[in-house]
């Protein structure tokens, strides 16, 4: 089981200090952890939810300024593409977040958690929850800016034309002559304000996830997922 982390050099290299330690310690905290120390302790999981809001709005406002010529669909792709797993687990791992993890025996040495994508995403998101709750909007604003921002203006040259369900089906025809397939593997939040998670499955059988506030959101950040991962 992983010790607590250096505190101090996390908030080093998110250039954030937080007032309260103990939001950063539960964004840093998996599930896995809570099972095996006691008294129990907060897991980052809610910290994520409430992350992928904030990084959803700011980065859907950056890319409105930046892009005022840019139409719906393709302002959705840049930001699918921006807030991606693969995009949001490489900020992670630019910033130690893995090595940071406070993570149970089982998920460190067997499952090697700490980076796995999926994971990483998750603790990078729940940092920017735990920011937002210490410091206000603005405090993470400031701090997904000075890590996305710079990728926000160039995104509309790196992302493919079309829709990326639309991308990701050509591309699979192409090389396959078969289609991805959808699932939704969960929904959560209650009838007003649903999140639903889904998993795109390629003809190779390489799965890529990806979650939204309709199951239509939920595919085309799911495709985009797999778009980046291929290279698209």
């Amino acid at each position: 089981m992983a010790t607590d982390p250096d505190v101090a050099a996390i908030q080093e290299r998110l250039g954030y200090a937080f007032r309260d330690d103990a939001l950063l310690l539960s964004a840093l905290t998996h599930t896995s952890y809570t099972n095996e120390v006691k008294p129990s302790v907060d897991h980052n999981e809610r910290l994520e939810f409430l992350g992928d809001s904030v990084l959803a709005a700011t980065v859907a406002a950056a890319l409105f300024a930046e892009h005022p010529g840019a139409r719906e669909g393709e302002l959705t792709r840049m930001k699918a593409a921006l807030v991606s797993e693969p995009a949001l687990a490489e900020q992670a791992r630019r910033l130690g977040l893995g090595d940071a993890l406070r993570l149970g025996r089982g998920a460190a040495t067997e499952d090697r958690a700490a980076d796995t994508p999926s994971v990483l995403c998750a603790v990078f998101e729940a940092v920017v929850g735990a920011i937002f709750l210490d410091g206000g909007f603005d405090a993470a604003r400031e701090f997904v800016l000075a890590r996305i921002g710079p990728e926000v203006a160039r995104i509309r040259n790196d992302v493919p034309d079309g829709d990326p369900k639309s991308v990701l089906q050509v591309a699979c025809l192409k090389r396959a002559r078969a289609t991805p397939r959808y699932f939704v593997i969960q929904r959560d939040g209650p009838p007003h304000d649903p999140r639903f998670t889904v998993r795109v499955v390629l003809p190779d059988g390489t799965a890529f996830t990806g979650s939204g506030r309709s199951k239509k959101e939920a595919e085309q950040v799911a495709a985009a997922a797999a778009v980046e991962a291929m290279g698209l």
